[in-house]
């Protein structure tokens, strides 16, 4: 599905337009012109996630308690995987219903750009 949009990923402003596709019920590829990003359900993988986006974002990315919006958090693949990071402070929010969306930061909530992929996955190897 293809979004417009309307609140810029921060770094990667010249990026109009994206396309999400499903990877499984956890993980997301979203593809623009000239990067890609792997993402993650945050509420698949953590209770504790909760946040408010400010009315300024919900205008812009036309929310209202009607319409449909998913959550997805950027990962920063590494090796092994299990040191990848997730970017719980700058969720992306998808519109479905207007297919527009946009990066929020949540900066006054204590959720961290670069927690690891580990401590939300537990390894089947370990005691």
């Amino acid at each position: 599905m293809k979004f417009k949009v309307v609140l810029p990923i921060l770094g990667f402003e010249d990026e109009k337009e994206f396309e999400l596709e499903e990877i499984n019920d956890v993980f997301y590829k979203l593809k623009g012109n000239k990067v890609n990003f792997t993402l993650i359900n945050p509420f698949k993988i953590r209770d504790d996630y909760d946040f408010e986006i400010s009315e300024n974002e919900q205008n812009i990315l036309k929310l209202s308690e009607n319409k449909p919006l998913f959550v997805l958090n950027i990962v920063t693949i590494n090796e092994p995987f299990k040191e990848s990071t997730i970017n719980f402070a700058a969720p992306l929010i998808f519109n479905l219903e207007d297919k527009i969306m946009g990066q929020v930061i949540l900066d006054k909530y204590n959720y961290g750009l670069d927690e690891k992929m580990k401590k939300f996955f537990k390894d089947n190897n370990e005691s």
